[in-house]
């Protein structure tokens, strides 16, 4: 289902069939079932420059997703998108690694 939405001088489309509550359910759910099965790992392990520029590129395209979505009327995937970005660059930042 679509709706109208004037910003400005705009009018945009936007998709108005989502549902934040089944999206949330959704993304618990398998954020539970990930964190049961992940194991820490070696403390004293080393971590290769590349998997963190990996990490980080996947912090630029989320957060770029995230305003395509957001420009597509798709504000709870935008919004998923950028929670995504927001934590793994909270997890570098925890890991003392940006």
């Amino acid at each position: 289902m679509w709706r109208k939405q004037r910003i400005g001088r705009w009018v945009k489309l936007m998709q108005s069939n989502e549902d934040p509550a089944a999206r949330a359910r959704k993304y618990i759910l398998t954020l539970t079932i990930a964190l049961r099965k992940a194991n820490a790992r070696a403390v004293n392990k080393e971590v290769r420059a590349a998997s963190i520029s990996r990490v980080a590129d996947s912090v630029q395209r989320y957060l770029a997703d995230a305003q395509h979505y957001l420009d597509q009327g798709r504000a709870v995937t935008a919004l998923a998108s950028v929670a995504y970005a927001e934590g793994l660059l909270d997890a570098l930042t925890f890991l003392e690694l940006a």
